[in-house]
Order: structure tokens, then C-alpha cells, then sequence
């Protein structure tokens, strides 16, 4: 677990990692203790190029490896700002987030501002609230969730053409738990410009439309054919759609599929080069799992393979684990997604 090892080194006295979320049923305190502790000069070596920066976070090539390799915790929101869009909202837009905030507390904001069932978009954030991250004690607790609710209301009055859609109340939160300081504080306006930069980043997934959801989906597709042939071919006999197991990777950006810190990895990644990230991490998972894939007799194998990969042990080392993502899902453009992407629009437009 590189990327965040230096915040679990006590990990053998408790039963949550530095996220607060619980560990696998497999997870071996001794075993991790004996990686970190293996690991320790590599992590030292590591935090003094980033102390080396001094702050300046510039893309450049040698800055994109750095980031590939994990960004420590403590400098995280500092570099997700930068290497976005969201430090330059933010400067550039000063007081809009506690103006939207302030905005939020008239009650007949929302008043007109219904779904298709007649409920409003503060009614479906309540409701959503407490289903999100419930096994975490930070999200039982008033300050989280008051801030979350903050951040999810002033995102629907900046862009109504989105609103709310559910899945944003998990990345909402992640923004919240990634950038906690030390002390416990939040960032929420930062976590508001994040949301903001991420959610510009990446194609339409969570509109009421979701007008690019089920095209990437089904490039996906296209794309396992080329790079796990057999194992599509396999997964193809049981008459399932793609877009029963990978929906909820494009909405939710892996949170839930993931663990937490190897998600923040893949994060990462996609603050510094984009979306196309969210491709290859999700061909991936196919790709490692191959070889189990096609020993899977039936749909009801397969969903319950789905369900349970977030326990995977493979996905626990998130050094290993993006370094993999990189090197065996071969080359993926921004360029030649969108094409895939626009044929599958078309033909679905017809």
C-alpha cells in the first residue's frame, strides 16, 4: 500500500485504515507491517522529491511519473488543485462557493427545482446522506455530513445542467476524506473546486441524460475485445450487458470497487492526465482477472465475482497495482476514446 504506507504503520493495533474504512478479511497486520517496514527508505526517498518541489507543481514529464507513483497524503490537495482546473476557479471566482453556501439556506432554492418523481434535489442529497460511506465513523459525524450537503447543493446551483445525480454524494465525499487536514479540518471549498475541475474533466456521466454513460460503456466493450479476446468471448456467452458491472465504475470513479487509497491512486492520475485513466484502470481489472474470468460457469458467478472485487488482495498494493495499469493495458489516447465514442453515439442515435 505505497502510496499512503506512511500514515498505516500502526496498522497491527487497529481494525480501520487511515481512511476509517475497515480492512479485508485478508489482510494480514504482520504481513503489512513487514511491507511498510520493507519499504520504509523508498517512502523516505520518495516524500523528500515532493518536499523537493517546494510547492511548485507545473506539469512536466517528471512531475507526471512522480504523480504515477502516488501522492502522498499530505500533499494531495495542494496538487490536485494545481494540476487541475480547480486552483484557478478558485482564485478566480473568490467567495462564489460561501455566496452559493449562503444561497443554499433559503429553503425556496429548491423549491422548483424537482426530479421526475416530484422530489427536490435538497430531499434526494438528504436521503442520500446517510447511505453515504455508513461504516465510516467520520461520515456519522455532523461536521462531514453538513459540509458534504454544503458542497452537493452549491454543485447543483452552479451547474443546474447536472444537478445532483447519485454516485456524486460518494465522490463528494472522497474529495472530503482526501483533503482532511491533520487536525481534522475540512476543505470543503477546495473539495467544491475539485468536484467542479473533476466533473469538467470527464465526459457526461452524471446528467439525467448521462448522455456518455452507456457509449463508454460499450467502448469498454470494444476495447476488451482487442485486449482479453478470449476472456470476452467467454463473458459474452452469458448474455449479460457490460453495463450491469461497469456502470458504477464510470459513475462513481471506482469508489466502492476499489480500496479507498488505491483508488485516491487512480485519482490521482486522472487529475494529471484526465479521464482516459478511468479506461485503463477498468480494462485492468479485466486483465488481471483473466484467468478467473474464464473459469466462471455462470451470470451468477460472474455478478458475484463483481461484487466481491473489492476485497481483492491484487488491488491492496497501489504502487504495483497502477504501475500495472500502465504497463499492461497498452496505448489508449485521449483522441482515439472520443472516435470510439462518437461511433457509438451515432449508431445509438439511430
Amino acid at each position: 500500500m505505497n502510496a499512503d504506507s506512511n500514515d498505516v504503520n500502526d496498522a497491527t493495533h487497529v481494525d480501520k485504515n487511515e481512511y476509517g474504512f475497515d480492512w479485508p478479511p485478508s489482510f494480514d497486520a504482520a504481513k503489512h507491517a513487514t511491507y511498510v517496514e520493507k519499504h520504509k527508505k523508498k517512502e523516505e526517498k520518495r516524500l523528500k522529491k515532493w518536499a523537493a518541489l517546494n510547492g511548485n507543481y507545473e506539469k512536466t514529464d517528471s512531475l507526471k511519473k512522480l504523480i504515477r507513483k502516488g501522492i502522498p497524503r499530505q500533499y494531495r490537495c495542494d496538487v490536485w488543485m494545481s494540476v487541475s482546473s480547480a486552483k484557478y476557479l478558485m482564485q478566480n471566482n473568490r467567495d462564489r462557493y460561501n455566496a452559493l453556501i449562503r444561497k443554499c439556506a433559503d429553503k425556496d432554492t429548491y423549491s422548483n427545482i424537482r426530479d421526475t418523481s416530484g422530489e427536490t434535489q435538497l430531499d434526494i442529497i438528504q436521503r442520500d446522506l446517510p447511505r453515504t460511506f455508513p461504516e465510516n465513523p467520520s461520515f456519522k459525524e455532523p461536521v462531514m455530513l453538513n459540509n458534504l450537503q454544503d458542497i452537493l447543493l452549491a454543485y447543483c446551483l452552479y451547474k443546474p445542467s447536472i444537478g445532483y445525480c447519485q454516485g456524486l454524494n460518494f465522490i463528494a465525499g472522497t474529495l472530503l476524506l482526501a483533503t482532511q487536514k491533520e487536525d481534522g479540518e475540512l476543505l470543503a471549498e477546495e473539495c467544491f473546486w475539485l468536484l467542479v475541475s473533476l466533473l469538467d474533466m470527464i465526459p457526461d456521466y452524471h446528467s439525467a441524460k448521462m448522455t456518455c454513460l452507456n457509449s463508454d460503456c460499450l467502448v469498454l466493450n470494444e476495447l476488451l475485445k482487442k485486449r482479453v479476446p478470449k476472456t470476452h468471448d467467454h463473458l459474452c456467452t452469458f448474455g449479460l450487458p457490460i453495463q450491469m458491472f461497469v456502470t458504477k465504475w464510470f459513475v462513481c470513479l471506482f469508489v466502492d470497487i476499489l480500496p479507498m487509497h488505491t483508488v485516491l491512486s487512480v485519482w490521482d492520475v486522472v487529475f494529471s492526465e484526465g479521464y482516459k485513466v478511468i479506461f485503463r484502470v477498468a480494462v485492468y481489472q479485466f486483465v488481471m482477472h483473466k484467468y478467473e474470468l474464464k473459469q466462471l460457469k455462470d451470470a451468477s458467478g460472474l455478478a458475484l465475482f463483481f461484487r466481491e472485487l473489492f476485497w481483492d488482495n491484487a488491488a491492496w498494493d497501489n504502487y504495483s497495482y497502477m504501475k500495472s495499469v500502465f504497463k499492461k493495458t497498452g496505448k489508449m489516447s485521449k483522441i482515439s476514446l472520443e472516435e470510439k465514442r462518437e461511433i457509438q453515439l451515432s449508431q445509438n442515435a439511430t
